[in-house]
């Protein structure tokens, strides 16, 4: 993999900021995006976008058994009564019935429990003095909140519900400055409007917030953020992975000097929700508040298995190759089910392997 310096002593800029100036054609291609201006109203039917708002976005082919689905509402019923006495529900049924997938009206209510909101509120109240979402937004100063209302508009152009003065592109407002509040020494960064925006469109604001916090602090996913230098150890991994599972597109990345810095820094800043259609983002997200960070990387190595086949045809065109690896489209082809099926079943590697080559990644690091 091509070492990309990033200087550690620039905190608090964003990724987009940083990108290497090798290919200028696409190292601010995030930031250029330009808001979307809106001639006339567009009321949100359901002929003009999806459920979720999105214009552009195709409806995921999904296998719809009524039977099916009914049964799994039910279960979660009962999971979320488990949930709601404060009891531990059994860990593999728990696993089991999250990779299958939460059904829509259930995520508002079984992700705070995934991703251990409770815990989150006792820790701020510990540690920041402030256990209520609405304490951190009473906050004198906002020193972000320039910048955050300008990335508003940038989040997800194609999407109804965040272009101009919406009810959820003010409650993304609040949420990231919230944030940006709680985590001080982390403040704000781009990528975590679209991480936030996918939120809000499944839960409340303030659900949205302490997913978020936990996220940052439990999951420890703030350090991207924090120090940019960071998301080289999140390449180094998956470069060690691609090498492990697919060799062939690692020979083309290395002839083509296409390195991950070029496309996978959208997927590791955003957590993948701005790469891939929402209602996959939200499968593969789950499946994290659950299992850990491996899950990206499992979701990483899933989206190049269903691009290999392409960029081999294109593995002389470096632009081509690039566009290719950043399109959406082959995932509008197959279900849910397929991806995830792939990305559990083919990727099968432990907690332990990341733990490897993250001790790997420092050792290399000090030489």
């Amino acid at each position: 993999m091509k070492n990309n310096t990033i200087n550690p002593s620039k905190q608090n800029q964003c990724i987009f900021d940083l990108l290497p100036e090798a290919s200028p054609t696409f190292q601010t291609e995030f930031k250029k995006q330009q808001p979307i201006k809106q001639e006339t109203q567009i009321m949100n039917t359901q002929d003009q976008t999806d459920k979720y708002g999105f214009k552009s976005q195709k409806e995921l082919k999904q296998k719809n058994d009524p039977k099916t689905f009914n049964a799994r509402i039910q279960k979660w019923r009962i999971m979320i009564d488990i949930f709601d006495k404060q009891e531990k529900p059994d860990k593999k049924l728990l696993k089991n019935r999250t990779r299958k997938g939460i059904p829509d009206g259930f995520r508002n209510l079984a992700w705070p429990y995934l991703a251990g909101v409770p815990q989150a509120k006792i820790d701020s109240i510990l540690y920041l003095k402030c256990g209520k979402y609405d304490e951190f937004l009473k906050s004198q100063e906002f020193k972000f909140e320039q910048q955050i209302r300008l990335d508003v508009l940038r989040t997800f152009p194609d999407n109804v519900n965040f272009q101009d003065q919406t009810v959820l592109s003010e409650s993304l407002v609040n949420v990231l400055k919230a944030l940006s509040v709680a985590i001080s020494d982390m403040g704000y960064c781009q990528g975590l409007n679209f991480l936030t925006a996918a939120l809000i469109m499944v839960t409340n604001d303030e659900n949205a917030f302490w997913i978020l916090f936990r996220l940052m602090t439990k999951y420890n996913q703030a350090e991207k953020y924090k120090n940019p230098s960071y998301l080289l150890r999140e390449f180094f991994i998956l470069d060690s992975l691609i090498n492990q599972y697919y060799p062939t597109t690692a020979k083309i990345f290395k002839k083509n000097n296409i390195d991950l810095f070029y496309f996978a820094t959208e997927w590791f800043i955003t957590l993948f929700a701005s790469t891939l259609p929402i209602d996959l983002f939200y499968r593969v997200f789950e499946i994290f508040l659950l299992e850990g960070e491996k899950t990206l990387f499992r979701c990483a190595l899933t989206i190049i298995h269903f691009k290999e086949q392409k960029l081999i045809q294109l593995q002389n065109n470096f632009e081509n190759s690039l566009r290719h690896l950043k399109s959406l489209d082959d995932f509008f082809t197959l279900d849910n089910d397929q991806f995830i099926n792939v990305m559990l079943n083919k990727f099968k590697f432990s907690r332990q392997l990341i733990q490897q080559l993250d001790e790997k990644y420092k050792k290399q690091k000090k030489k």
